[in-house]
């Protein structure tokens, strides 16, 4: 009889020792659109510093603080082993959004790290096999605040930029959609929405996925807004950070892959 006491007993006791353990945890900030994805988009707007190329690489790691609604601020750089990369690597991290940190439930502020990669070979193998689509030099300068606006602030919205003036947005989407295998096996289609903000350098950052469709879908969707370059969002004669959104449906023809559709 005693025993049928304790047992019980024993259980709650143990959950309520794990559940104190959980809720004691903390997590810490997280950028919006993931680590993984965050690390490549991040590669994807690297700029490497001309007079560090043919310097030794390394990291560099950049500091900041993150307030409970998520917001950064007071980016630092120590022991750097080059300041034009430092001054990279800053304006690289400054662009991340992130969800604040937590602790037993509730947010919290939080002093924070993120490490930049800088491979001077990586780098240049990288140009050499697919050199990156630069922008031309723009009328406006870039305006230093890191704010991000919405479409229907600004003068002047982003624009997809082509080196063919010919080539529509419609048209780079039919022409360079993948339909992933696994999407054309299953027969899955539908359309993908992503969120993203088009930066003063053209180039897309903080993208995620807010209607998935699966199947590989929402990977090749991100890869295909990844590998465009935008004219950036105009405000008061200055480039601004902008948040977009963009669908790319992912249609299959009358009959499946299996039965010879060429998608």
């Amino acid at each position: 009889m005693k025993n049928s006491r304790i047992i019980p007993f024993i259980i709650l006791l143990t959950f309520s020792i794990l559940g104190i353990n959980l809720n004691a945890q903390t997590r810490s900030p997280e950028p919006k659109s993931g680590f993984p994805l965050t690390k490549k988009i991040i590669q994807h707007h690297l700029i490497y510093p001309k007079a560090a190329l043919d310097k030794k690489g390394g990291k560099i790691i950049v500091y900041y603080d993150v307030d409970k609604a998520g917001n950064a601020s007071n980016y630092r750089v120590e022991n750097a082993f080059d300041e034009e990369c430092a001054a990279e690597a800053i304006r690289l991290v400054k662009m991340i959004e992130w969800n604040p940190a937590m602790e037993n439930g509730k947010n919290v502020d939080y002093h924070d790290y993120y490490a930049v990669d800088f491979s001077p070979k990586s780098y240049k193998k990288a140009e050499e096999k697919n050199p990156r689509l630069m922008l031309p030099e723009q009328e406006y300068p870039a305006q230093k605040s890191n704010k991000i606006y919405v479409l229907k602030d600004l003068h002047q919205s982003p624009q997809p930029y082509f080196a063919n003036p010919q080539v529509t947005m419609a048209a780079y989407l039919r022409t360079n959609l993948q339909f992933p295998e696994q999407a054309k096996q299953f027969e899955i289609q539908g359309t993908v929405t992503l969120s993203f903000v088009v930066e003063t350098d053209g180039r897309a950052s903080n993208i995620m996925v807010e209607n998935s469709v699966g199947g590989g879908c929402d990977n090749e969707a991100i890869r295909l807004i990844q590998n465009l370059v935008w004219t950036p969002g105009v405000k008061n004669d200055s480039l601004v950070r902008t948040r977009m959104t963009q669908d790319i449906t992912f249609r299959i023809g009358e009959r499946n892959y299996y039965d010879g559709n060429t998608y």
